[in-house]
């Protein structure tokens, strides 16, 4: 018996998100016949329908969101991290469009569960304006006062000097620590000139070096709990800058939903009757689209 045609196009979708999905990761072209510039925008344009509708999730209801989609947050209400594990960004990729259960929204930060990661004394706190690296930023561009007078920045170089790695992203040696911060300077006066762009604002798609979830990832990640908080997974720099900078909004990636927040958005999608100012309703609000904020 032949196949039907929803297998059929269904295969068609799945060879073209692997096709499309080899050009990203390989910037797409070398070999292929057609000028690089072409390929990347092809794939930029095609992408993000082809992951929208191919991508494992746990999501089952006609309601339920575009798990890609890019959604604005004032950085004063993500205050608080994820509770899932330590740390949180571990296997992002394969958390888009999940849903769980559990009491993992609710945690305190020492009753969260451990998977080794850098040293959670430098960015785990149960408030993001506990953290060291938050007062460090805060310290450096709120009060001038120079990284190396700070606490973390301190406490980064001797962790260092003593083995441990990683301890701050990829650096290795002081000198790595102070072109890190160098590098948050820009970022900083980047942000304070144009506000939090997010990955495929400030960067064209010749120069991406991510496929489409790889740049997903690139974003200010947040989980939703029960209640509707957004809590932060990654992106923590920025975060910490946008809430230095007062910015009035950030755009954010969600990963993990919590299993009764999603019974929160069926619930609101049965009536859609106004308009919503949660940040993960408003694709439920009228005349609203399904992929949110961003596509």
């Amino acid at each position: 018996m032949g196949m039907r045609a929803s297998e059929l196009r269904n295969r068609a979708i799945g060879g073209i998100g692997r096709i499309l999905d080899t050009l990203a990761v390989s910037q797409a072209v070398q070999r292929s016949p057609l000028p690089p510039q072409i390929t990347a925008r092809l794939y930029w344009t095609v992408a993000p329908h082809i992951y929208r509708h191919q991508y494992p999730t746990d999501f089952f209801h006609s309601s339920d969101p575009d798990p890609f989609k890019i959604i604005p947050i004032d950085p004063i209400r993500i205050e608080r991290f994820t509770g899932r594990r330590y740390p949180p960004w571990y296997g992002r990729r394969q958390l888009f469009g999940a849903v769980r259960s559990g009491d993992w929204d609710c945690r305190r930060h020492e009753d969260v569960p451990h998977e080794g990661g850098p040293p959670e004394e430098l960015f785990h706190a149960d408030h993001i304006d506990d953290t060291p690296l938050f007062q460090a930023i805060y310290d450096r561009f709120r009060e001038g006062v120079p990284w190396a007078d700070t606490w973390f920045i301190n406490r980064a170089i001797e962790l260092l000097d003593a083995g441990q790695y990683p301890v701050w992203q990829d650096c290795e040696t002081e000198t790595d620590v102070y072109r890190r911060c160098e590098a948050l300077e820009s970022v900083y006066e980047n942000m304070a000139q144009n506000g939090c762009l997010h990955y495929t604002e400030r960067t064209e798609p010749i120069e991406r070096s991510f496929d489409y979830v790889g740049a997903r990832e690139q974003e200010i990640v947040v989980d939703i709990g029960r209640d509707g908080a957004p809590l932060l997974v990654s992106g923590k720099h920025r975060l910490c800058l946008a809430r230095v900078l007062k910015l009035d909004t950030v755009p954010c990636c969600v990963l993990v939903r919590h299993a009764d927040w999603m019974a929160t958005r069926r619930a609101v999608a049965e009536v859609r009757r106004r308009p919503w100012t949660h940040p993960d309703l408003l694709d439920l609000s009228p005349g609203r689209g399904r992929s949110g904020y961003h596509s």
